[in-house]
């Protein structure tokens, strides 16, 4: 039912008040401002994109590609001495911006439609931390007193009061005075432990999580967001540290890491989210807006030449194109098992000796969009992509990133995951021309020739109907409608 228009424009004095010092705005120099300011004729906005490009900032060079950052060589011996040193001081606490200017409307209506509202205002609190309850809750019954907007804040209250009450029952199943992110840490590992003794410990992580798990009730282990501890076989391998890729491949190398290997820490303390819902294109007659991008995989050279034992390669390791789905909700790149026994056979020997595995960095449990937990052992992979213009591939060196593996030998393939890798390294855009597209480069977007300008008429594309199977309701008649077949 169309809402009757409200006389919003003309807002009466009074009607709400800043409570904090408003910034002095700076005087415009622009002549559609001033016209605007006159009651003159309302200005035609500028039309970019129609034989002229739009004005943004710009970096001083962007047509020089991100450089490739090569840390220097690692010193073993170094490293040795310094895995008994905690990192723990070092951690710079987060630093959360000062509190936004705060609006109240003191007459006895409340604001209830956006349209309303001061402009400025919104519903954000940027200098809490969101994950501190206490502090949202307190804040929720300023903002419902403040008189805009309450019932936006009610909402979200009491989404915060069932969250705390949930976290106030997990934690008391914990020994007392553990951190709120090590019992959501313990929740997960209790999950993960499960699922490996369901699978008979194929990976040798078990003792790992076992320890893991008893050091952080103990106190002995605390969560610290940017360190890692690494583990191996049940035993302790460092104080919390950095993550950094060439101490992985030192240490994991050192204690025979296809297997039995965890890196404590690495993701966030609760399941990670993997939500499903060069130019990543749909595919035609596949679901709409399901946009697919190559990536080559290939083991990791340093562990492929170190692999020992029999395997005696004469070749560098050989990588493998894979389609994936641009999934930006996933956390974590994500492929199958088959395309791992795959690769491994792409890389035997002469004598058709398989490669070591990749490196395992432990298990992680994820959450999909339906709210089910997976578990997933993690293995170190190395990603590029190819470029068939030039001829080569986008990134003059290999990078590390971290796999989930979907055992799929007894069940059927799923989706690979590209994961955040691809906006973790390159320019990202689209273009609203109904095709749907996901552009990737190594040059900003604004001297791209592949993302393509587009008119404005283009625009109001309407998204495609899906078919609808009719669902009949009780008594043949939808309420209000006409009766459904």
């Amino acid at each position: 039912m169309d809402r009757p228009r409200r006389a919003a424009a003309a807002k009466p004095a009074g009607h709400y008040a800043a409570t904090t010092t408003s910034t002095k705005r700076k005087k415009s120099d622009s002549t559609t401002a001033s016209s605007r300011k006159k009651g003159k004729q309302r200005a035609e906005p500028t039309v970019y994109g129609v034989g002229s490009r739009t004005p943004v900032p710009l970096p001083a060079d962007v047509s020089v590609p991100i450089p490739v950052i090569t840390p220097d060589p690692l010193d073993p011996a170094a490293l040795a001495l310094d895995l008994n040193k905690s990192y723990e001081d070092q951690i710079t606490p987060p630093k959360w911006p000062k509190r936004q200017q705060r609006w109240k409307n003191p007459t006895g209506n409340p604001i209830r439609f956006m349209e309303d509202t001061p402009i400025g205002w919104n519903t954000d609190e940027p200098d809490l931390d969101p994950h501190d309850l206490e502090a949202q809750i307190a804040r929720c019954h300023e903002r419902i007193s403040d008189n805009i907007m309450p019932h936006q804040f009610d909402f979200k209250l009491r989404n915060f009061l069932l969250e705390q009450k949930s976290r106030k029952d997990m934690m008391s199943l914990e020994p007392a005075g553990l951190s709120w992110p090590v019992v959501q840490r313990l929740q997960s590992l209790k999950g993960t432990l499960e699922w490996l003794q369901s699978q008979h410990d194929k990976y040798e992580l078990a003792a790992n999580v076992t320890n893991i798990m008893a050091a952080y009730r103990s106190g002995q282990l605390r969560w610290n967001t940017g360190l890692v501890t690494y583990w191996s076989r049940g035993s302790q391998l460092c104080l919390p540290r950095p993550f950094r890729w060439d101490e992985f491949d030192i240490i994991n190398a050192q204690n025979d890491g296809s297997s039995g290997f965890w890196v404590e820490g690495l993701q966030g303390p609760g399941p990670v989210p993997q939500l499903f819902d060069c130019i990543a294109k749909p595919i035609p007659g596949d679901v709409p807006f399901r946009a697919y991008m190559n990536i080559t995989i290939r083991i990791p050279e340093a562990t492929f030449q170190a692999g020992g034992g029999a395997f005696n390669p004469v070749l560098g390791s050989v990588g493998l194109q894979l389609p994936f789905v641009d999934d930006s909700g996933a956390s974590v790149m994500q492929i199958n098992q088959s395309d791992i026994r795959y690769l491994m056979s792409l890389n035997r020997d002469p004598q058709q000796n398989d490669p070591p595995p990749p490196p395992v960095l432990g298990a992680l449990q994820i959450t999909v969009a339906n709210g089910v937990y997976n578990n997933l052992v993690c293995r170190r992979l190395e990603i590029n992509m190819w470029d068939p213009k030039i001829g080569n591939y986008m990134s003059t060196a290999w990078h590390p990133v971290q796999v989930v593996i979907h055992d799929d030998t007894n069940s059927t393939q799923q989706l690979r995951l590209n994961g955040p890798w691809p906006r973790h390294r390159m320019y990202t855009s689209s273009a609203p021309d109904g095709l749907s597209n996901t552009y990737f480069t190594d040059i900003h977007p604004s001297q791209s020739l592949t993302v393509p300008w587009v008119h404005p008429a283009q625009m109001a594309a309407q998204l495609p109907d899906f078919a609808v199977q009719p669902i009949s309701a009780a008594g043949g008649k939808v309420a209000g409608g006409k009766a459904v077949p």
